[in-house]
């Protein structure tokens, strides 16, 4: 039995070998005393350098699932589960069960990490240096500092009263009438994406989800076991006609989109199809999941799903892409029916979100939020011009981008012969990235597709970050 190698994935050869013999090892599909191959002729079968397969070998002498003798080659050591008296010399961590890390693990710590000196990142999906929010949003943090039992308690698990009030009287002007009782305020909408998988779904259940689509959602969804049906997005949003054909035959059960300034692609799902999947939604009974971390920074006035059909829509937003991801502050809003589940996976997650962080976000919304939003859309607008032209002048006119409709994003499509990964290999060197579209794809594909979040750097980077990028280009169709 080969392992299967990936040679174009980011986990090391040797790791995939290890990995492989692990789990076979573990499994019994390899039992005790199997022979091995030895290294020379598993390297020359798998095509690697011996090398790789002796560095294999050794972590899994390390863990005490191989043994080797000189003149014996590398067995499978004597290693049985439910066997106390022979289990003792296998490390307590070798034998723990497997787990789900989704099919890209590093990609969250990608999203998280800080930016590199000399490397213009277009990675993170986060709110630009300009217009910075925080002198205003201190004042808000002084004014809550001021009662300590805003500081030191827990504060309630839904979440911090006065904030729930701004949060429903926000998503009600935006044509999505909401109470402050049905509002959940969480530690980030990723929480929220988790919370809901939980919730509302099992292992092994199936689900439909736009492609490409937010790979931090991809991964939570493989994490819990779930299998993902892809529809794929086009300049409008969501294929609506797609999912309609979908729910003839199968059972999904909630459909995952993100309708305003997707993320990666940057449209907007217009008005009609937003009415025609809700409307899907409640013939078959089956719930919306609504991840809306940028609708407030649209231009369309398109009102929220959960405004069409708040009794088929869970819905999820944040303040990390208005005002900043270090405040770990989002929410949702849900049918009454099932506030108390997902209210209770909230507890269990981290019984409640900072006070101190909801209080001194409650006042700023009350006092500096909407002007902020104002101008960080303009910022926004202004940075995609500055990366058209710098795209207009360095890089070949068959790469496709995504339309100019402000937003976080650059989608970009690359013609047949360039790689996203190659292509990322190649910017890398010359001190550029962003972000393949692989990780943004259930299941497979993306590989002739790649994200740019403008926002990531400064304004004076955009320009020269993307002319780096069409050198590598240049370099990798030679």
């Amino acid at each position: 039995m080969l392992p299967k190698l990936d040679r174009e994935s980011i986990v090391p050869l040797y790791r995939q070998i290890y990995e492989s013999l692990r789990e076979g090892i573990l499994a019994g599909t390899l039992p005790e005393s199997t022979r091995l191959p030895p290294e020379r002729s598993l390297a020359e079968r798998l095509n690697v350098n011996r090398s790789t397969v002796v560095h294999a070998y050794r972590e899994l002498v390390a863990d005490g699932l191989i043994e080797q003798r000189v003149g014996s080659g590398s067995r499978v050591a004597p290693v049985l589960r439910g066997q106390p008296e022979r289990s003792a010399a296998v490390p307590w961590w070798v034998t723990l069960p497997p787990w789900r890390v989704g099919e890209f693990p590093m990609i969250l710590g990608e999203l998280a990490a800080k930016q590199e000196p000399g490397k213009i990142s277009f990675v993170q999906g986060v709110a630009p240096n300009e217009p910075s929010p925080l002198e205003e949003l201190a004042k808000s943090f002084s004014l809550a500092s001021r009662d300590a039992r805003l500081v030191l308690s827990y504060g309630d698990s839904e979440g911090y009263e006065p904030l729930r009030e701004a949060i429903s009287n926000r998503m009600t002007h935006r044509g999505a009438k909401t109470r402050s009782k049905d509002v959940i305020v969480l530690t980030g909408s990723t929480q929220g994406i988790m919370i809901v998988a939980q919730s509302l779904a099992e292992p092994g259940d199936e689900i439909v989800v736009e492609v490409p689509s937010y790979p931090g959602a991809l991964q939570i969804f493989q994490i819990c076991g779930l299998r993902a049906i892809p529809v794929p997005v086009d300049e409008e949003g969501m294929r609506v006609d797609h999912v309609e054909a979908i729910l003839r035959t199968r059972r999904p059960r909630f459909i995952y989109t993100m309708p305003s300034l997707h993320n990666p692609t940057n449209v907007t799902m217009n008005a009609d199809r937003r009415e025609r999947l809700v409307t899907l939604a409640r013939r078959a009974g089956i719930p919306i999941v609504e991840d809306d971390p940028y609708g407030e920074l649209a231009a369309d006035g398109n009102a929220p799903l959960v405004g069409l059909a708040p009794e088929y829509v869970v819905y999820l937003s944040t303040f990390s892409k208005t005002i900043a991801p270090s405040l770990r502050v989002g929410w949702l809003s849900a049918p009454s029916t099932i506030l108390d589940r997902l209210l209770l996976r909230k507890q269990a997650h981290d019984m409640a979100t900072s006070l101190y962080v909801q209080a001194a976000i409650a006042d700023y919304l009350s006092r500096s939020y909407d002007a902020h939003v104002s101008l960080l859309r303009k910022e926004l607008l202004e940075r995609r011009r500055i990366a058209d032209e710098a795209i207009a002048q360095h890089w070949p006119r068959t790469i496709r981008i995504s339309p100019a409709v402000g937003g976080f994003y650059l989608w970009a499509t690359t013609p047949r012969e360039i790689r996203a990964r190659p292509l990322l290999d190649a910017a890398e060197r010359l001190g550029a990235s962003f972000l393949f579209g692989e990780a943004f794809f259930a299941n497979s594909g993306g590989d002739h597709h790649f994200r740019l979040a403008l926002t990531a750097v400064s304004r004076n980077e955009i320009a020269e970050g993307i002319r780096r990028i069409g050198d590598a280009i240049v370099a990798v169709r030679a």
